[in-house]
């Protein structure tokens, strides 16, 4: 079965494209946020962002990129603690899937956006 492709953030901002095989993403997942998963649908640009359910518990570091991106989606100051990781879901199978070519450029695209503000 041909690999999914997940963009996961760090904390740091350093972002890197993970693999996973369906039906086997969730130790990729859990992995990558260290910790127990929570989903958060950005229906704007039609991703799941993954992250740490327990990341404010854990007083995990801010995740820049993931707050931004919650904040222009839902209009809430909030903040997203922990590394995430980008998925997409296929609504037939229920399974996590990898992100379509669209959705990776979107994220890559916000990504270069929110660096270049930061300077």
């Amino acid at each position: 079965m041909k690999d999914q492709r997940a963009v996961y953030v760090a904390v740091n901002g350093s972002a890197e494209v993970r693999l996973f095989e369906i039906g086997e993403s969730y130790q990729v997942l859990r992995d990558a946020v260290e910790g127990m998963i929570q989903c958060v649908h950005l229906e704007s640009i039609g991703v799941d962002m993954l992250l740490n359910e327990e990341g404010k518990v854990y007083d995990l570091p801010e995740n820049l990129f993931a707050t931004w991106l919650f904040e222009g989606e839902f209009g809430v100051r909030d903040s997203v603690r922990g590394n995430v990781i980008f998925t997409n879901f296929d609504h037939d199978t229920g399974d996590t899937i990898g992100l379509t070519e669209e959705q990776f450029d979107v994220l890559e695209f916000a990504l270069s956006q929110l660096m270049v503000s930061q300077r």
